[in-house]
């Protein structure tokens, strides 16, 4: 579903009076094609100002949290930072910064290029690849333009609940059946459009961070291997993903799955590995020999997986 029309549902019936008549304009002039995802996205800001609101984020945050990690982490951090940034192609186009933190398990980045990694994160890297996974999946939020596209979405949700506030107060409406209405709307913006969304974006940075680790010679299969060990380590599964800002740690490996047989020949290339260490299986770990399967994972969902990995996340190969 391309992005005007996913959005059109919010000016339909509440911009139909006075000066919110203009929305559905906005809404259509708002839609450009990003040429990284090929996916419309809805754009009613422009990176170069969150850019420069990100400066001012950034100071904040640098101040409420502590400077973390040792010398040899933060040129970790750094090193890899720079190496996913030359893979996104955006090395010149932001104020790239990174710098670790004392605090739980965690990264983010902000529109301007400021990237942040927690020192409670850097604990459960095994090694310098899945820290690339990480921070490319950070940089590739950046280059698909997210925060962006997700303060969009908020303007054009917030815009569509006041005209259909306004509306029903020019009807008349009581303010009983107004809240109902208004608060439904809402429910309806944030679950039928924000969080998948948001789901998407997540998704979409998955895949940029994992094609950029390849592109540099950052093993692929360490992506899996890193979010099969967060599976493992959770003490309880979070919320229902259609509830959740982020996709189900399932769907984020099956994705890898899918993608491994296609950028593990781009990482052997990068990585100076010769052909026949491709010649098993692209989705395979060299040393495992397991094959693709179906996995009943322990919420009882089949997804496909190696069945070594299938293992490790507590599942049972089919």
């Amino acid at each position: 579903m391309t992005c005007c029309a996913r959005h059109a549902w919010m000016t339909r019936r509440h911009f139909l009076i006075g000066g919110t008549a203009g929305a559905g304009a906005v809404l259509l002039a708002g839609c450009t094609t990003n040429p990284l995802t090929g996916r419309e996205q809805l754009m009613l800001v422009s990176d170069d100002e969150l850019a420069r609101m990100s400066f001012s984020t950034w100071q904040q945050v640098r101040r409420k949290y502590r400077p973390g990690g040792t010398a040899a982490q933060r040129q970790a951090v750094a090193r890899v930072g720079r190496d996913m940034v030359d893979a996104s192609g955006l090395g010149g186009t932001r104020d790239w910064q990174f710098e670790v933190f004392e605090g739980p398990s965690n990264a983010f980045v902000l529109p301007g290029g400021q990237v942040g990694v927690f020192t409670g994160i850097l604990e459960d890297f095994e090694n310098e690849a899945q820290m690339a996974a990480v921070v490319g999946h950070e940089v590739g939020h950046v280059a698909a333009r997210h925060s962006a596209e997700r303060l969009s979405q908020n303007l054009l949700a917030s815009m569509a609940v006041g005209g259909a506030a306004a509306l029903l107060a020019g009807m008349g409406t009581d303010s009983t059946t107004t809240r109902i209405v208004v608060g439904a709307l809402g429910a309806g913006a944030t679950f039928g459009v924000l969080l998948p969304y948001s789901r998407q974006h997540e998704l979409e940075a998955d895949r940029l961070g994992v094609e950029y680790m390849a592109q540099k010679g950052y093993d692929p299969r360490e992506a899996r291997a890193f979010w099969t060990d967060r599976i493992a380590e959770r003490d309880e599964p979070g919320p229902p993903e259609f509830m959740s800002t982020h996709p189900a740690d399932r769907t984020r490996i099956a994705q890898i799955e899918r993608m491994l047989p296609q950028v593990m020949p781009t990482y052997r290339l990068n990585a100076g590995l010769g052909p026949a260490a491709g010649d098993r299986s692209a989705g395979e770990s060299p040393a495992s020999g397991d094959g693709i399967v179906a996995c009943r994972l322990a919420d009882g969902s089949v997804v496909r997986l190696t069945a070594r990995t299938c293992v490790e996340a507590g599942g049972m190969p089919l």
